[in-house]
């Protein structure tokens, strides 16, 4: 019995390892991709500022906002739900959601 305990305590031991392990490299991952993404420099058509302002009240919503936006909601554990919210404006990903639902896909989100 007691190497079957000492086998149970290594095996504990080695579960929690793993998961402290797991949650360094997933946040240095996070912080490392943050650091190092630019959409000045990574997609400057993105951030480019339109030449004609919208005439509507609301303010357009570019890709790289709602992007942003939706990966730190993602993050704060609403990852199932961005994704059905994804899926009700008719895309399977973020990149096939339609220009003119960013808007109101990022106001749904926001109220999560």
């Amino acid at each position: 019995m007691d190497k079957m305990f000492e086998l149970i305590n290594a095996l504990n031991a080695l579960t929690k390892a793993v998961g402290t392990l797991t949650e360094k490299i997933t946040s240095d991952y996070l912080n490392t991709f943050e650091t190092i993404y630019d959409p000045a420099e990574d997609e400057p058509q993105a951030v480019e500022t339109p030449k004609e302002q919208p005439s509507s009240e609301t303010k357009a919503v570019t890709f790289v906002e709602l992007r942003s936006r939706l990966a730190e909601i993602s993050r704060a554990g609403h990852t199932t739900k961005i994704k059905e919210l994804i899926t009700k404006h008719g895309a399977e990903k973020l990149s096939d959601v339609k220009e003119t639902d960013y808007a109101a896909l990022l106001a749904e989100a926001e109220e999560l």
